[in-house]
């Protein structure tokens, strides 16, 4: 019964693996053809393009990639400038088609970044297995969402005070299902004494927490946090360079100061640098103002490429949540 059982699980993913690799190629095809009839044209404003190609992912269990599709045809009706990302997300579609054809050829932790990518999952239980990353971690922030698929997607991220590497816990439910909700557990500003296993990448962010019942936590300091915004970006520069399809990165900047400039807020720092944030809503700007005053302050957030939403400010040895 578990061989049998085994073979046909075997054959499922047998089926999938050639149902994406079907898609990816049709993918490929699809953008070259809508390169070659360039961007201005009218189709690319139609919803249904983005929609049909959408589909034809789904259907090809590429659902990373489908997800993506959609997102591109939203923002095209969303944005009045739309052009410039538009370029960027089909220049990042093109890399994840090329890739996943030489999936073969690549090193196993970019083989991982391009299944995940594409919408292939790993069993949790298996990774729990390991021994993880053990460390008193620190909760810095968390943001809840819905994402492409109507799913409350929940983002905690932690720190580790002793190793200052970073890991994403990532949480699911449907916001209509009963009985079911997003885990509260380990929420910001607390901290665990833990093992934290990553999932396979070239730049390991997410991860999963062996225990989630933390404490409220208590730092005097907050280590490991960028001097400069310089150096910040150049640590992002290198994750996209290991992981091109890194959507959020985390970012803890010191030495910032809340800034208005042109009408919008921006983060300044030492060296007069300055980091643009997406909209926060008035409590948290009136809260991030008043934990700066005026004076530098440590700030974590995500960090998309383009905008910085912050999350959590330290200042006078306590976190605070924005």
């Amino acid at each position: 019964m578990a061989r049998t059982k085994s073979s046909q699980q075997a054959q499922r993913a047998a089926r999938r693996e050639a149902n994406v690799r079907e898609g990816m190629q049709a993918l490929a095809q699809w953008l070259r053809d809508l390169v070659r009839g360039g961007i201005g044209a009218e189709e690319i404003r139609c919803p249904e393009t983005w929609k049909a190609i959408s589909e034809r992912l789904w259907d090809a269990q590429a659902q990373g990639v489908a997800r993506q599709l959609t997102a591109i045809g939203s923002m095209v009706q969303r944005e009045p400038d739309w052009t410039p990302r538009l370029l960027e997300a089909i220049g990042r579609l093109h890399l994840l088609a090329e890739g996943y054809a030489r999936l073969d050829e690549l090193p196993p932790d970019q083989q991982a970044d391009l299944r995940t990518a594409v919408g292939f999952t790993e069993r949790q239980a298996d990774l729990l297995q390991q021994d993880g990353t053990h460390d008193l971690w620190l909760a810095l922030g968390r943001r809840s969402e819905l994402n492409e698929e109507g799913l409350l997607m929940q983002r905690t991220w932690l720190l580790g005070l002793q190793t200052g590497k970073m890991a994403l816990l990532l949480d699911y439910a449907h916001p209509m299902a009963l009985g079911k909700s997003l885990d509260r557990s380990f929420p910001p500003a607390t901290w665990l004494q833990t093992a934290c296993v990553y999932f396979p990448s070239a730049y390991p962010l997410r991860a999963l927490a062996k225990s989630r019942q933390s404490v409220a936590a208590s730092p005097t300091d907050l280590p490991h946090a960028h001097q400069t915004l310089r150096a910040a970006l150049a640590a992002y520069a290198d994750a996209l360079s290991a992981n091109p399809w890194l959507e959020r990165f985390p970012m803890l900047v010191a030495q910032l100061v809340p800034f208005y400039e042109n009408g919008a807020l921006a983060l300044v720092d030492s060296n007069g640098d300055a980091l643009p944030i997406t909209t926060l809503e008035p409590m948290s700007l009136a809260r991030l103002i008043a934990v700066s005053g005026g004076a530098p302050i440590t700030i974590f957030g995500e960090y998309d490429g383009r905008a910085f939403l912050p999350l959590s400010a330290f200042a006078q040895e306590r976190l605070v949540l924005l």
